[in-house]
C-alpha cells in the first residue's frame, strides 16, 4: 500500500514515516518549512497552493493520505486568524479534493482542542465546541473530510510531544531544566500528552484494519501540566524543584484554552493499547540517548 504523508518534516510526520516503513508500506511524504532528514520520496509542497496539492498528490498517485500538517502553534492562530484559516482550512480542502478524485483514503490529524474542557475524558461521539480559533480550523478540516472524501478516519490526538528538530512541550521542559532554568507550568489544566510514537503506532493500527471513522489517538492517562512536568523530570533525573505550578489564570496567552481536553482512549485501545504516561517519557528517553 502506498501512503503519502503531509507533513513528513515536522517531528510527527517523521516518526508516522519510521513506522509505517518497520510495516512495510511504500511511503512518501511533503513537507513545507522543515526540510526532513531522510529526503527519500521527499517533495517540496505548500498545502495553501492548490494546483501544487494537485500535481504533486496525482503524481505520487497514493492509496492513504495522512494529512498531518497545519499551524498548531494556538496564539499565533489566533493573532493571524486569515493564516491559519489558508493552512488549516483551505489547506485541507485542497488535499481532500484531490483525494476525492483519485479516490485515496485520507487520514486526518485533529486535536483535541476541538471540544470545550468543560468536562475532560472525552469520547468520540461527545458535543464539539473549540473555545479558540485554532481549534476552530481544525473542526472544519474535520468537517471538510467528512463531506468531500469517501473513505475517511479522524484521529485526534492530545499535546503531542517526542524528540526531533520542533519545540514541543515536553522537549521545552527538558531544555529548561538542562540548563537549570526555573519554569512555571498550569497546575490546573489536564490533557492526554503523546508520544509521538504512540500517535504513530495508534494510526498504523487503524490503517492495517482498515477501519474508518473519529478515533482518539491520545496518550493513556489524563493529567495536569504541571504533573507531567514532574514525571518528565524524574525519568530524567532533573531537578523538579525548578518547576512552580501555577494557575491557568497567571498565563498571557492571547487564546483561550480548554481546561480540561483529556480524551477516553478505549475506542482505539482495541487496536493499539495506548502507552501509559511513565512508559511513554522512558520510550522518549531511550530515543534521545539512541540519537546522542
Amino acid at each position: 500500500m502506498k501512503v503519502l504523508v503531509i507533513g513528513g518534516g515536522g517531528f510527527l510526520g517523521t516518526k508516522l514515516q519510521d513506522i509505517l516503513r518497520v510495516h512495510d508500506y511504500d511511503v512518501s511524504s511533503t513537507y513545507n518549512h522543515t526540510i526532513p532528514a531522510d529526503m527519500q520520496n521527499s517533495y517540496p509542497l505548500d498545502i495553501t497552493v492548490k494546483k501544487d496539492v494537485d500535481t504533486i498528490i496525482k503524481k505520487i498517485a497514493p492509496d492513504v493520505i495522512i494529512h498531518a500538517a497545519a499551524l498548531t502553534n494556538v496564539d499565533e492562530c489566533e493573532r493571524n486568524k486569515g493564516l491559519a484559516d489558508a493552512i488549516n482550512v483551505e489547506g485541507t480542502r485542497n488535499v481532500a479534493l484531490v483525494a476525492k478524485k483519485i479516490d485515496a483514503k485520507v487520514v486526518y490529524v485533529s486535536t483535541d482542542y476541538v471540544f470545550d474542557g468543560t468536562k475532560g475524558l472525552y469520547k468520540e461521539q461527545d458535543a464539539v465546541c473549540p473555545v479558540n480559533h485554532y481549534g476552530v480550523t481544525k473542526l472544519k478540516g474535520e468537517e471538510i473530510v467528512r463531506t468531500l472524501v469517501d473513505e475517511w478516519l479522524i484521529v485526534r490526538p492530545s499535546v503531542i510531544y517526542g524528540a526531533g528538530t520542533k519545540k514541543n512541550f515536553a522537549m521545552w521542559i527538558l531544555e529548561n531544566l538542562q540548563r537549570q532554568n526555573r519554569i512555571r507550568i498550569v497546575s490546573d489544566q489536564f490533557v492526554s500528552p503523546t508520544l509521538n510514537t504512540d500517535v504513530s503506532e495508534q494510526v498504523v493500527a487503524l490503517l492495517k484494519h482498515d477501519v474508518t471513522g473519529v478515533f482518539h489517538t491520545a496518550g493513556g492517562e489524563r493529567v495536569d501540566r504541571y504533573s507531567f512536568s514532574q514525571i518528565v523530570a524524574d525519568v530524567f533525573g532533573l531537578d523538579s524543584s525548578l518547576i512552580q505550578g501555577i494557575s491557568m489564570t497567571e498565563m498571557t496567552w492571547v487564546a483561550r484554552r480548554p481546561v480540561d481536553s483529556s480524551l477516553d482512549v478505549s475506542m482505539v485501545t482495541r487496536f493499539k493499547k495506548p502507552y501509559k504516561l511513565k512508559e511513554a517519557v522512558n520510550l522518549l528517553k531511550e530515543e534521545i540517548e539512541r540519537r546522542l
